[in-house]
């Protein structure tokens, strides 16, 4: 191969249509490839038990998907996480049931409302997981892929995509591809200028601390259920390899 694949791991189409565009254009030198997951593998049961190496789980995506297009982990030049937070770190007294829920669950400012104790476990459980999973991903540096360490960084986006985009938390799954792709068409903007604003950090501080000043914002409190996002950072850690590279 002569261009290095920026590889960005996704869970829906709609990240794809958002940032497909302009990381292309960005980093035309390289070959930018999206894996859309379809779902969120943080939270990814297996049988009848949770996921309980999420480095493990990550790392078959990966080499599933490398099998699958007949790369090698020397054509990668990175790899880039992004996934929904989903109020995965709030407390557990903020996991709500109400009578006026309709539906499964429903994210609000401050909580998460669902409408039965049952579900109130179940949103529990996988927020206990997501938030154990996240804490072991956002800290790793690299994947190491038949003994090739490519560079790798989780992102996120808070509450979820839709969150960050157009302000709305529950989002009904018909129809946000559509959604996305006016926004985008509408947007007079680049995508990395639009959600800076969403990014809470020094701006002043380096690329690493930037990360690490964006992850410990998301866990406190009731940000996971905020709007905001580091995804403008994986700019700067792409641009950080292609430097180390040259």
């Amino acid at each position: 191969m002569t261009k290095k694949v920026i590889l960005v791991v996704v869970e829906g189409e709609t990240e794809q249509i958002i940032l497909y565009d302009y990381l292309d254009a960005y980093f035309a030198e390289s070959e930018v490839r999206f894996d859309v997951q379809r779902g969120d593998i943080l939270t990814k049961w297996e049988g009848t038990k949770k996921t309980t190496n999420i480095k493990n789980t990550v790392g078959q995506v990966l080499s599933r998907y490398l099998e699958k297009n007949k790369f090698l982990p020397k054509d990668l030049l990175a790899i880039v996480h992004i996934t929904d937070a989903d109020g995965c770190f709030i407390p557990h007294e903020q996991v709500k049931v109400s009578s006026d829920v309709k539906g499964s669950i429903f994210y609000d400012e401050t909580e998460i409302l669902v409408g039965s104790p049952k579900k109130k476990e179940a949103i529990e459980a996988r927020n206990t997981l997501k938030a154990q999973n996240i804490k072991i991903l956002a800290t790793s540096q690299s994947f190491t892929l038949k003994k090739n360490a490519v560079p790798y960084q989780l992102f996120y986006f808070s509450t979820n995509l839709e969150h960050v985009l157009w302000g709305e938390r529950n989002e009904e799954p018909v129809g946000k591809a559509h959604k996305a792709d006016e926004f985008i068409e509408n947007l007079s903007c680049s995508i990395e200028e639009y959600l800076r604003p969403f990014l809470h950090v020094n701006k002043g501080n380096s690329y690493d601390e930037q990360i690490e000043e964006s992850w410990a914002y998301l866990m406190q409190e009731c940000n996971s259920l905020q709007r905001s996002t580091n995804v403008p950072l994986l700019v700067e850690m792409v641009e950080q390899i292609q430097r180390n590279v040259q």
